[in-house]
């Protein structure tokens, strides 16, 4: 009996010393997010494409051109280049794009989500309730009109939702971090 009491006592002691450890850890993280979204200088590595799953999609799924562990409405992206950079009031994107296209884009045209300059509408909101910091923008390129929101958690976790003029809506998962020292100040 005696053994029982301290072998719950020990692991009453062991799982409060691994909880306050998550949360220093949290706290740091919320610091750290914090100063990344306050000096506007991070970016963002994603791991996953979700594009809108709509039947052609889920025809090209179907018929074996995506690679294994893909499917038709989250495509990993491990491997392929990508990154949403905001450099003080200035914004740059290289997202690979898979979904309908709605429009032409014209010649020489990239399957691939690319934007670089001032967006206008920026807002960035703290939620507290959820820990996260919402970061909205429109920014044109060429013909295109793109709509982002970019969510960042604690976690330093990142959503990216992009509606475009003239393609479906994709969301991008992956990381947010500080960018690395060779472009602070780009």
């Amino acid at each position: 009996m005696i053994k029982g009491f301290i072998a719950l006592g020990l692991s009453i002691v062991l799982w409060g010393c691994g909880s306050s450890q998550k949360t220093a850890n949290s706290t740091l993280q919320n610091q750290e997010l914090a100063q990344l979204v306050e000096q506007k200088s991070f970016q963002i590595i994603s791991e996953w494409a979700q594009p809108m799953n709509t039947n052609a999609m889920n025809s090209i799924a179907s018929s074996g051109l995506l690679l294994p562990g893909n499917s038709g409405s989250n495509i990993s992206l491990i491997a392929n280049q990508n990154y949403l950079k905001m450099m003080g009031d200035s914004v740059a994107a290289y997202l690979p794009y898979f979904g309908e296209r709605q429009l032409s884009g014209g010649y020489g045209v990239t399957n691939a989500i690319e934007f670089k300059g001032l967006p206008y509408k920026q807002k960035i909101a703290w939620n507290a309730k959820k820990g996260t910091y919402t970061i909205g923008f429109t920014l044109k390129e060429k013909s295109e009109v793109y709509q982002v929101t970019v969510t960042l958690f604690n976690s330093l976790a990142s959503h990216i939702t992009i509606n475009s003029s003239q393609r479906n809506f994709i969301r991008y998962i992956g990381k947010v971090s500080a960018l690395p020292r060779e472009e602070v100040g780009l």
